[in-house]
């Protein structure tokens, strides 16, 4: 197996990209949205700390505001 995740991962990041421009031609939205970019942030930030510190770290996000609890959340 490779090291290199660029080359691992070129035919999922390929897909990801084709189902994104599929769905914007529909006229559709998809894929991941602010609230999944906090949330990825979010978790990030917590495994710096658990560097940091050497232990566990909890992931405390806050509340999901109404505009991102549609479908798929």
């Amino acid at each position: 197996m490779t090291q290199d995740y660029l080359v691992r991962f070129a035919g999922a990041y390929d897909r990801e990209v084709q189902a994104w421009v599929d769905a914007t031609r529909r006229g559709e939205v998809t894929g991941p949205d602010v609230w999944d970019g906090y949330a990825a942030s979010v978790v990030a930030e917590a495994g710096v700390r658990a560097l940091e510190t050497g232990g566990r770290t909890t992931v405390e996000l806050a509340s999901r505001p109404a505009l991102y609890a549609g479908a798929g959340h």
